[in-house]
């Protein structure tokens, strides 16, 4: 069993430097207001500092990731697919302020958790996910309003 999960770092990684890169860019953004249910906002707060944590040290139930090359090979190519989805939906939503663009830039971060909580069958990684993508996605609808 290994500690770290050096499939899930350059993940967290990708998504770290896109999420950076568009805050930067992105002078409209605004917080939700303070009328957002704090449950759910602590449900997406809580969930990605896990999911994070989950993501880098790996827990799954075989302890060495991926149990063939077969998942191995689909979780990369479908990761990679979903990044650069994340990264069009990012740079048409900062374009066109379109709100469908807004919650796909929330939805493709939370398949790529889930997916991975699935294909390394990681129970921990996959409860995280799901907490994250109900708070993230909840927290991205109310940001529009």
């Amino acid at each position: 069993m290994q500690f770290f999960n050096f499939y899930g770092i350059p993940v967290i990684a990708a998504l770290f430097i896109i999420w950076m890169i568009f805050r930067y860019i992105d002078k409209k953004y605004k917080p939700p207001k303070d009328t957002v249910n704090r449950g759910l906002k602590a449900f997406e707060q809580i969930g990605g500092f896990a999911v994070i944590f989950c993501m880098v040290c790996g827990f799954g139930i075989q302890g060495k990731g991926f149990l063939s090359e077969t998942m191995r090979n689909f979780w990369i190519v479908s990761t990679v697919f979903l990044i650069l989805l994340h990264i069009v939906s990012c740079v048409m939503f900062y374009r066109s302020r379109n709100h469908t663009l807004h919650m796909m830039t929330a939805i493709f971060p939370s398949i790529i958790f889930i997916l991975t909580g699935l294909l390394e069958q990681d129970p921990p990684l996959l409860l995280f996910a799901i907490i994250f993508a109900i708070g993230k996605i909840y927290m991205t609808a109310k940001s529009e309003s």
